[in-house]
């Protein structure tokens, strides 16, 4: 009995003390203040892109990784459909929304920011 109570146990810690990891982005390049475009650089409207994932009972469904670079990628997309510059966004927010509903929800990174063309 005390072999099983042990057992349980170590199980409960090793479930209690796992972790897990994720890639939230990848990006050429990133800064935190203004940075000066070339003179020849075209400037576009803002555009919106989100990567979504779904949660059902807690549990994660969709690609968890890269949501940030996902969501920066169809704000592009975004602007390429619109016949803007595409090639990198400026002034750029990005923010996290959620929503849940008893057993089911919805977790997006929303990322919006200016398209650009670099010359």
């Amino acid at each position: 009995m005390a072999k099983v109570s042990l057992g349980i146990f170590g199980i409960i810690v090793a479930v209690l003390m796992s972790g897990c990891s994720q890639n939230l982005a990848k990006f050429s390049m990133a800064s935190t203040g203004n940075v000066s475009l070339a003179s020849g650089s075209e400037k576009g409207e803002y555009v919106q892109g989100k990567a979504c994932i779904s949660k059902v009972f807690g549990i994660s469904f969709g690609n968890k990784q890269n949501r940030i670079s996902e969501a920066v990628a169809k704000a592009l997309e975004v602007a390429a459909k619109k016949n803007q510059p595409a090639d990198a966004l400026v002034n750029v927010d990005i923010r996290a929304s959620s929503w849940s509903l008893l057993f089911f929800g919805k977790n997006c990174i929303i990322a919006k920011g200016q398209a650009v063309g670099i010359k």
